[in-house]
């Protein structure tokens, strides 16, 4: 495990000059550890964006990544899934379909998604990462068959199989502090 003082946060933007104070008190709460404080903080930075500069926007999609982010490393996985989908499906609206932006949000959907350990979130959130891969990548890219076979294993019938493909695995796991 690395030690709260240890988490760095990936700034995928420039963050607008009024963020910043909120945006560095953020990652100080990170850093003393306070997880679902920071999570409500970028929950609240993201929905005050989407007031005041719209859904689309990318400070607002932005801050959407900074919430799923914050959710993976609070333990909140299907939360983090989800809004990593719903970011990537909103920058799909807005840029090439090969742009990184998106591939990244898909990216860290998937590896949020190998940390979903309950089955009914598993499912519903990996039907709707699935969608998305191949809306990304096609039926062709690795990761697709690969959540395709997780999938099955935890809709199947063999309830061993089901129990070890709910067994958190993936780079989602390094980030937790």
């Amino acid at each position: 495990f690395m030690s709260p003082a240890a988490i760095v946060l990936p700034v995928p933007a420039a963050v607008p000059e009024f963020l910043v104070p909120r945006i560095e008190d953020l990652r100080h709460t990170l850093r003393a550890g306070h997880h679902e404080k920071a999570l409500t903080a970028a929950r609240t930075i993201s929905d005050e964006l989407a007031e005041s500069h719209g859904p689309l926007h990318n400070y607002t999609l932005h801050a959407l990544e900074l919430v799923a982010f914050c959710a993976q490393i609070a333990g909140h996985p299907a939360m983090a899934t989800e809004v990593s989908v719903y970011t990537a499906a909103a920058w799909q609206r807005l840029l090439d379909a090969t742009h990184h932006q998106i591939r990244r949000q898909a990216h860290n959907g998937a590896a949020s998604w190998l940390t979903v350990t309950n089955a009914p979130d598993a499912v519903r959130t990996g039907t709707a990462l699935l969608a998305l891969l191949q809306s990304v990548y096609g039926k062709d890219h690795p990761s697709t068959p690969f959540v395709e076979r997780r999938l099955n294993a935890i809709t199947g019938t063999d309830q061993e199989t089901a129990r070890n493909a709910l067994r958190p695995s993936g780079p989602a796991l390094l980030i937790k502090p």
